[in-house]
């Protein structure tokens, strides 16, 4: 007998998967628009608000050591996404399987319940009830294959349930959770800076506009925000090809010196796992926008590959272009070497003499401000190179549009995590309210309820948890409007180079024992691909160590100049 794997390999569909890829089949100019959409929503997503607080933490270590480190993100990010496909598509098998599994089990206990006793009743009496039960069939049809689709979208939630065990589940959604409102909280705290410079207003007053109306537009409004996405998104890739450009430019004219130092590579190399990280938050609902078939599989990775190619060539040319401009350090000390006459004057000798340079504006001071790239950027240009001060309104404007999209992304992804995780705790209870409803009700509306208000019920319960998710983002923000590259160098890197690095690979792992061996993927990575996973923990593991380490070393030199200071006080 064949297995549920197998049967969709040789496409052998159920009703669901069916009408998805004949209606996706049927309309080529369809694919290419999902295609093109998961591409846009990929940049959106990884070219977010790391891209502003990169160039910052590269002060010290200057351009070399951060692009190595941040190409070898870029491989490791590469390989992550050829595993977590293959993890979607093992995820979308079982999630089948469970459901022709419950499917059965319900069918059975039907057919046990109606067996009884033959009854002798009236011939319209039967009539009447051959029809409503018809007429019943139909509508419990209609609502199984509606949840058919609900169910069979895998979301981040729901792989940790079929992946992870019943504790570690709960602890990388905790984990998830707090990775999500992290991320929104430095979207808002770089989006209100944006906003309040381009319109000349407090950053204060800017929080509740922007995380509000943003938030409300993802719960009202989902249909509509992927397209307006990949649009601004779009736009946003534009803009910052125009500004790396004409950066460049004007770093032709200024031949601002670079340095290198490795052994402060490890502060680029943090906010490099952020600047390239998070799409796989956002791989799951994108890929419930394809069919489980071969083809469109393999378009999905490409087109997701390619975000990460183009959001890793965009991000080196941003930091090389402001490098060009902005100063790397408040002081800089530069050798020069000057011609010294002898007395008799016949002879020359020559000295070496250090000048120090102290400049106001640099990305040192940015980077104690918590202030993201562009501000010390335009700045300059604005002071210096007042012929290019349009420049200065464009890199605004760019910045306006990149947190915008970046928190419309995160949003949605948070918002689609958060159904998942309230849809399941939903079904736990849903026989428990079924039962009520039957006891209460009469049988002629025991359908009714059970069939459409609970499921009005559902999704109202799960979008006023999203809205609690979005209201905890804005009171954290409210009380801490200047903290951006620090909520992106810790609390950020961390939750999600502890997801990867650890909740992933075990997923990685579990989905090739032997309770999932069976399944059957169109589109499997190869087993020579797959060792590499042990790659994942090695280095987002050593991340989260070296974000440790660095904390607590912070903390620890705070500690003692604060002592310092109080005893020589005192």
């Amino acid at each position: 007998m064949a297995t549920a794997a197998e049967e969709i390999s040789e496409n052998t569909e159920t009703p669901v998967s069916f009408k998805s890829a004949r209606k996706n089949q049927d309309r080529p100019w369809k694919l290419s628009f999902v295609y093109l959409q998961c591409y846009f929503l990929t940049i959106a997503t990884i070219l977010g608000t790391g891209i502003l607080g990169l160039p910052v933490t590269i002060a010290r270590a200057g351009l070399v050591p951060f692009l190595i480190s941040f190409l070898v993100g870029f491989l490791v990010q590469a390989l992550l996404i050829y595993l977590f496909v293959d993890l979607l598509q093992r995820c979308r098998l079982a999630q089948l399987e469970a459901l022709k599994t419950a499917e059965t089990e319900r069918i059975l206990m039907e057919e046990v319940g109606s067996a009884g006793p033959p009854t002798h009743n009236a011939e319209e009496e039967e009539d009447g009830e051959e029809v409503e039960e018809a007429d019943t069939g139909l509508l419990q049809r209609d609502i199984t294959a509606r949840r058919q689709d609900e169910d069979l979208q895998p979301n981040l939630h729901v792989l940790g349930v079929l992946f992870l065990g019943k504790h570690t589940s709960r602890a990388f959604n905790f984990v998830l959770l707090f990775q999500f409102v992290s991320i929104g909280i430095s979207y808002v705290l770089a989006g209100s800076e944006a906003y309040a410079a381009l319109f000349h207003t407090s950053h204060v007053y800017v929080i509740p506009a922007f995380t509000w109306t943003l938030s409300l537009g993802i719960l009202l409004a989902q249909i509509i925000i992927q397209p307006i996405t990949s649009l601004l998104t779009l736009l946003k890739g534009i803009l910052l090809v125009i500004t790396v450009a004409v950066t460049f430019v004007v770093g032709s004219e200024v031949h601002q010196e670079t340095t290198n130092d490795f052994t402060q590579i490890g502060k680029p190399f943090l906010m490099g796992t952020v600047a390239l990280g998070g799409i796989v938050n956002v791989m799951p609902f994108l890929f419930s926008e394809i069919s489980h078939v071969k083809t469109q599989v393999l378009w999905f990775r490409r087109a997701v590959l390619g975000g990460l190619a183009t959001c890793t060539l965009l991000n080196i040319l941003w930091c090389w272009a402001v490098l060009e401009i902005v100063p790397q350090m408040a002081v800089e000390s530069l050798l020069e070497e000057k011609l010294l006459n002898s007395s008799a004057g016949q002879t020359e000798t020559t000295h070496t003499a250090r000048t120090f340079i102290y400049s106001n504006i640099s990305l040192e001071e940015s980077e104690k401000a918590g202030e993201i790239a562009t501000i010390p950027l335009t700045k300059i240009i604005t002071q210096k190179y007042s012929r290019f001060s349009w420049v200065a309104e464009l890199i605004q404007i760019f910045v306006t549009i990149s947190i915008t999209v970046s928190f419309l992304v995160m949003g949605t992804a948070m918002k689609h995590t958060i159904d998942g995780l309230a849809g399941s705790h939903w079904t736990e209870n849903a026989e428990w309210m079924s039962r009520i409803s039957a006891r209460l009700l009469p049988h002629s509306l025991q359908w009714r309820t059970s069939g459409q208000s609970l499921q009005h019920y559902r999704r109202f319960f799960s979008s006023f948890m999203s809205f609690l998710a979005f209201g905890l983002i804005f009171v954290v923000s409210a009380c801490d409007p200047k903290g951006f590259v620090v909520m992106l160098d810790k609390v950020v890197s961390f939750s999600l180079n502890t997801e990867v690095g650890l909740f992933i690979f075990l997923m990685l792992r579990s989905s090739r024992c032997e309770r999932f061996k069976h399944l059957t993927v169109p589109l499997p990575a190869s087993e020579r691909l797959f060792r590499l996973h042990w790659l994942l923990p090695i280095y987002f593991m050593f991340a989260v160590a070296y974000d440790v380490f660095q904390s607590i070393l912070e903390i620890t030199e705070t500690v003692a100049l604060i002592l310092r200071t109080n005893s020589s006080l005192g």
